[in-house]
């Protein structure tokens, strides 16, 4: 699918707000109501825009990242049992030898504390390093959507 200057423009609106609707598309890039539609539905069907969500922001939640690295490529099972556990919200196979990344969110850290022991534990013979940390500042999610506020950011600092 050609993504010509019109669909990044489209593209970037609606990753702004993805409730913006047609005519206000239309407004902002100076087009019909109709052909932001044929556009839009065009790059839906291309699968360029693969749906849209409510992004919900809890306070409370911890974040953790971690890298596995397995001894070797027989990592399946692995990503099966992360893939299942509901706080796997994403789940990468890297390049590198043999590289698994894992984000996991939960109310509270002992929660991850706890998916890092099983997971250390059920694949502790495959498992030739494991990198857990926890998230302390979010800067910039794109997908979730934070962005990063330097004067905000700095206030944050100065109040604790």
């Amino acid at each position: 699918m050609d993504i010509d200057d019109t669909n990044k423009d489209i593209l970037r609106l609606l990753k702004d707000n993805g409730r913006m609707s047609f005519t206000k598309i239309g407004e902002e890039l100076g087009m019909s109501r109709v052909a932001v539609k044929k556009r839009v539905s065009k790059l839906e069907e291309a699968g360029v825009i693969r749906g849209y969500k409510a992004v919900i922001y809890r306070e409370e939640n911890v974040k953790m990242l971690m890298e596995i690295v397995m001894v070797d490529d027989d990592y399946e099972d692995l990503l099966e049992y992360l893939n299942r556990t509901g706080y796997v919200t994403e789940l990468y196979v890297m390049t590198g030898e043999n590289r698994i990344h894992a984000t996991a969110v939960a109310p509270d850290v002992s929660e991850l504390k706890y998916l890092a022991r099983m997971v250390t534990k059920k694949f502790d013979d495959r498992i030739k390093s494991i990198g857990c940390h926890g998230v302390k500042e979010i800067v910039k999610d794109t997908y979730g959507g934070v962005d990063y506020d330097k004067s905000e950011r700095e206030r944050n600092k100065r109040d604790e």
